[in-house]
């Protein structure tokens, strides 16, 4: 839903493409440099018996390193939650705001 919303507003719109030194971001926006991760609970708490949240944070790490390397600008949208399009439209707000100040 993220990456529609910014289809609708962008020209230029991708979607996980691994263009960082071949790590990939949910979304990528062209028009404004800014690699967009939409993280989910795993990468905050443990999940599953054999999840390290460690190992997904140290990975979270390497990306935001490779997509700073590559020009790009991260995004990062916390989502602890299901699905759910408000809460989706709300952080496109606060995403749209963010870039425009």
């Amino acid at each position: 839903c993220f990456a529609d919303l910014c289809k609708e507003h962008f020209n230029n719109v991708k979607t996980n493409i691994a263009m960082f030194n071949g790590w990939d971001a949910d979304v990528i926006i062209e028009d404004c440099k800014t690699a967009v991760l939409w993280n989910g609970k795993w990468h905050y708490e443990k999940i599953k018996k054999n999840h390290s949240v460690l190992q997904v944070q140290n990975r979270d790490k390497i990306k935001l390193a490779e997509i700073k390397r590559a020009g790009y600008i991260p995004y990062i949208i916390k989502d602890m939650g299901k699905c759910n399009p408000k809460f989706v439209e709300e952080k496109f707000d606060e995403f749209i705001k963010q870039i425009a100040s």
